[in-house]
């Protein structure tokens, strides 16, 4: 299965799933656009998975993950599992520290109980092309 059949199989399964139409959608982008994702004939860009996220109610790395879990046919718990040994290595090479981005949380700060939950906005975050291959 391809990445774009991958992306649209979870796409639909997730707005059936929240039972969400085409035109619930259709507010982060046009319905006609949401279709071609749904059918595989087009690639979301990085923005576009964050904007459809925010309705979906997952994160846009959820997206990712199912969508490749979807493509590959492996566990979520493996790639989670290759997620955070990657990162790791990383952290370890210092890469972490030079885009300032902590592994964890740091056990001396506290999370702030009124604190709002991280909300996924595509005004958050700068537009990235995001092809899939065929």
């Amino acid at each position: 299965m391809s990445l774009k059949k991958a992306f649209a199989s979870v796409l639909k399964a997730m707005r059936a799933t929240r039972m969400l139409s085409q035109k619930n959608l259709a507010e982060v982008s046009s319905r006609t656009y949401i279709s071609k994702l749904e059918r595989g004939q087009c690639s979301p860009t990085l923005e576009m998975i964050t904007s459809l996220s925010a309705p979906l109610r997952v994160s846009p790395l959820t997206l990712i993950a199912l969508t490749i879990g979807a493509e590959s046919g492996q566990s979520i718990k493996t790639l989670v599992d290759r997620l955070e040994s990657e990162l790791t290595e990383l952290a370890n090479a210092g890469v972490l520290d030079n885009l300032d981005i902590p592994l964890a949380t740091s056990p001396t700060r506290k999370p702030n109980a009124s604190s709002p939950k991280t909300r996924y906005t595509a005004s958050s975050f700068q537009q990235a092309e995001f092809c899939f291959a065929d």
